[in-house]
């Protein structure tokens, strides 16, 4: 499989139950390729866009603000909506960022979230804006934080991360906590304890924040960060097909 295959966004028509994806920060949407095989096989209607700044040059990602991946976001919503009369969004990481401010806007019948970032694991991050005239990108020596060796060397992301785009990034998070008591929808959480990326904390402080009375978190103890690639991905799919079955029943 070529790495442009691995960054085009899918969209396929099927039923009027619907699932946008929405892949993490630096990622493409092979992070739910997997995901979005499976939940074909069920006759879901699938929407998995490529956000603003991803799957071409890192230097796309340098120059890009937090909401135009809201846009995209609420773009790849807005056209499922034309097929689908029941939609569920899943987000990892950024992308679950992206999930809980569309469900603060826009009527979604339930969230899914894969290690949704609101706090980062690494120290230092609130200097980025002091550092970025002098460091343009931080390099990712080890690959994506995924604990499965297999999937990590598969796994399609850029090899750095533009110090201008974690900025964004960051005000993304900061936006989205504001938004969290305006999330009604069901919400599902997975997150590993051993995530080197988003810190654990932010998961039960959207668990805290947010208004819906069906919600849970689920912690996983067997992968890293991107959990939809990572060894308890079956545990996830299985979760959350039992999830949304018991909404739409």
């Amino acid at each position: 499989m070529n790495q442009l295959y691995k960054s085009e966004p899918i969209f396929k028509k099927q039923s009027k139950n619907g699932l946008l994806m929405l892949h993490g920060f630096t990622a493409t949407p092979y992070e739910f390729l997997d995901f979005s095989k499976e939940f074909e096989q069920d006759n879901y209607s699938l929407s998995i866009p490529l956000l603003r700044g991803h799957g071409k040059s890192v230097e796309d990602l340098k120059n890009c603000h937090w909401y135009q991946w809201f846009e995209d976001a609420k773009n790849a919503l807005f056209e499922l909506r034309k097929i689908c009369d029941h939609i569920f969004v899943i987000g990892q990481s950024m992308g679950g960022t992206l999930a809980l401010h569309l469900a603060s806007h826009y009527q979604v019948e339930g969230v899914i979230l894969l290690a949704p970032g609101l706090f980062l694991k690494q120290k230092g991050s609130s200097f980025l804006p002091a550092i970025s005239p002098f460091k343009t990108y931080f390099d990712k020596k080890d690959g994506p934080d995924i604990k499965n060796e297999i999937s990590r060397a598969k796994a399609v992301s850029y090899d750095k991360t533009p110090v201008k785009g974690v900025i964004e990034l960051k005000r993304l998070f900061s936006h989205v906590k504001k938004d969290l008591p305006e999330v009604y929808a069901p919400t599902l959480l997975f997150h590993s304890q051993d995530d080197h990326v988003i810190d654990y904390k932010s998961s039960e402080y959207i668990y805290d924040h947010i208004s819906s009375k069906n919600k849970r978190i689920l912690t996983l103890t067997n992968s890293y960060h991107v959990l939809s690639l990572d060894n308890e991905k079956n545990i996830i799919k299985k979760e959350t097909k039992k999830f949304i079955a018991r909404i739409l029943k």
